[in-house]
């Protein structure tokens, strides 16, 4: 008697390297994709961070003179005179004087324009003392001085 017997055969080799092979393109179509996205983001960033670089650049502030009107009188501020020399108009948003942050209202400084800052703060006579501007693109203005 014959006996017949089945063998079981596996995935002949063609069929196997055309699986190996699609599953392998569909992961590299996967991961390019995920490259190019991610790297899309990331130019967009980093262009985003040059681009307010270059701003802050063409931002161009002046401190021209401080002064305070007679503190005998009951109602003596603080004057800062400010120029604006750059390329775009500057808003300031805060006031730091003598390492103390004063409350301050954000105003514009419009491009070669001349702004005299009226700050409820008086200061002692005599003595030199630091005031600093910032502005809404994070430039930093400071100047020592003494009245």
């Amino acid at each position: 008697m014959i006996s017949m017997r089945r063998t079981r055969r596996g995935v002949s080799e063609v069929v196997a390297t055309l699986a190996l092979v699609a599953i392998t393109l569909a992961a590299m179509a996967i991961y390019v994709q995920a490259f190019n996205t991610y790297f899309a983001g990331e130019t967009g960033l980093l262009t985003g961070i040059f681009r307010m670089g270059s701003e802050q650049n063409y931002e161009r502030l002046s401190i021209i003179y401080v002064f305070q009107n007679d503190t005998r009188l009951g109602d003596a501020h603080l004057y800062v005179s400010v120029y604006n020399y750059g390329a775009r108009n500057a808003t300031i948003v805060k006031i730091v004087l003598d390492a103390s942050t004063l409350e301050y209202s954000p105003s514009m400084v419009r491009t070669g324009e001349l702004v005299v800052l009226k700050l409820n703060q008086t200061v002692s006579v005599n003595t030199v003392h630091v005031i600093s501007i910032i502005t809404e693109r994070n430039n930093v203005i400071s100047t020592q001085f003494r009245l």
